[in-house]
C-alpha cells in the first residue's frame, strides 16, 4: 500500500478517485474534493487505463486504501478492469436502468437492467447518489450496500448574484443549457414548442447555451436572464439549476433531480409534474407579470445554496460517505 507523511511525519494511507475528463463537471469536483482530502489521488480514465496496462490491477488495488469512482460508468468499467471499488458515486439513472431516456422522474417507474444489478452494482460495497429518489431506488435495487444521499456542491464564490436587478421595463429573457442531444433533455419535444411559441412576442426572449460559455464565464450567463428552464425528464442532480440558484436566479423546472430540494422549499412554485409545452408555457407567461415576487424567489434560491449546497459541506457528505472520513479541512 503506497502511504504519504502528513507534517508530523506519520504515515496515512492513500486514496484514489477515478474520474472521467478534467474538462467536464466530475473531472471538477474530483478537484475539489481534493483539496479537502490531502491524502486522495486522482486519476482521470485515460490515466487508469495506461497504469492497468503498465502495471496491472493488483497493483493498484494494493496501493491505495479506498479506491472510489466519480460515477457508476466508471466503476463498471474498473470492475472488469479488475481494480476493486470500494465506493462509487451515482450521478444519474443512466447506466442500471433500460428506460432512461423515457422515464419521467417524477411519475414512472425505472426499468432496471439486470445485468448491470449482477454485474457491477452488487459489487460496490457503497454508493453516495445525487438526489434522494436516485438514493431510494438504488436502496431498493441493492439492498445490501451502504447506500446515502451525498447530493452536489457549487461555488458560491463564483456564482454569484448580479449586482442590480433587472427591471421590468426590460424584456423577459428565459434560458435554456444543455445538450440538445440528449433525450432525456426535450429539447426538440418541449424547448423547440416553447420558442415556436414565443418567437414573435416582443416582450419575451429566449436564449440558450449548448456549450457556448466555459464555465468561468456561465455566471454572465445566468446573471443575463430572468429564468432558467429546465426540460428534462430526469436528471441525476441538476447542476446548471445549482449554479442558476447561486447567481439568485429562479429557474422553471420539471420535478427532476435535486432541484426541488435545492430551492429550499417544498412549496417551491416553479417546480412542474408536467413535461407539457402548454404547462411551461402558462408559467412563463404567469412569472412575467410577476417578476418582483420572481426576484424574491431568487433571493431565497441563493440563501438556501449559500447554507446547505456550499463547497464545504458538499464536500463533508462527499468524503464522509464514499472515504468515512468524518473531518473536512
Amino acid at each position: 500500500m503506497s502511504n504519504v507523511k502528513d507534517k508530523g511525519g506519520v504515515r496515512l494511507p492513500k486514496d484514489l478517485l477515478l474520474y472521467d475528463v478534467d474538462w467536464w463537471i466530475l473531472g471538477k469536483t474530483a478537484r475539489v474534493l481534493q483539496r479537502y482530502h490531502p491524502n486522495l489521488e486522482l486519476m482521470s480514465f485515460a490515466e487508469a487505463e495506461k497504469l492497468v496496462e503498465s502495471v496491472g490491477a493488483q497493483e493498484i488495488n494494493q496501493r491505495y486504501c479506498v479506491i472510489s469512482s466519480m460515477c457508476l460508468g466508471i466503476a463498471a468499467w474498473a470492475i472488469f478492469k479488475h481494480i476493486r471499488v470500494d465506493s462509487s458515486a451515482a450521478v444519474s439513472y443512466y447506466y442500471f436502468t433500460r428506460n432512461y431516456e423515457a422515464f419521467r422522474e417524477w411519475m414512472d417507474p425505472i426499468i432496471p437492467d439486470p445485468e448491470f444489478l449482477r454485474l457491477v452494482l452488487s459489487r460496490i460495497p457503497v454508493i453516495g447518489a445525487m438526489n434522494r429518489r436516485l438514493t431510494a431506488a438504488l436502496q431498493d435495487l441493492v439492498p445490501q450496500a451502504r447506500i446515502d444521499f451525498i447530493g452536489h456542491f457549487v461555488n458560491t464564490l463564483h456564482f454569484t448574484p448580479a449586482e442590480s436587478v433587472r427591471g421590468p421595463d426590460q424584456p423577459f429573457v428565459i434560458g435554456w443549457a444543455g445538450d440538445k442531444g440528449k433525450k432525456s433533455k426535450n429539447y426538440h419535444s418541449l424547448v423547440e414548442p416553447i420558442k415556436q411559441y414565443f418567437d414573435r412576442h416582443p416582450g419575451i426572449q429566449l436564449v440558450e447555451t449548448s456549450g457556448a460559455y466555459a464555465y468561468e464565464d456561465m455566471p454572465r450567463f445566468y446573471r443575463s436572464i430572468d429564468l432558467l428552464l429546465i426540460t428534462s425528464s430526469s436528471e441525476g442532480g441538476g447542476a446548471p439549476a445549482l449554479e442558476a440558484f447561486a447567481c439568485g436566479t429562479p429557474v422553471l423546472s420539471t420535478d427532476v433531480g435535486y432541484i426541488m430540494e435545492a430551492a429550499g422549499s417544498d412549496l417551491y412554485p416553479l417546480i412542474l409534474k408536467t413535461d407539457h409545452p402548454l404547462d411551461f408555457i402558462h408559467a412563463i407567461e404567469h412569472w412575467m407579470h410577476h417578476r418582483e415576487e420572481l426576484n424574491l424567489i431568487g433571493q431565497q434560491c441563493r440563501n438556501n445554496v449559500e447554507l446547505n449546497w456550499n463547497i464545504e459541506s458538499g464536500a463533508r457528505r462527499w468524503l464522509s460517505h464514499l472515504f468515512n472520513r468524518t473531518e473536512v479541512k
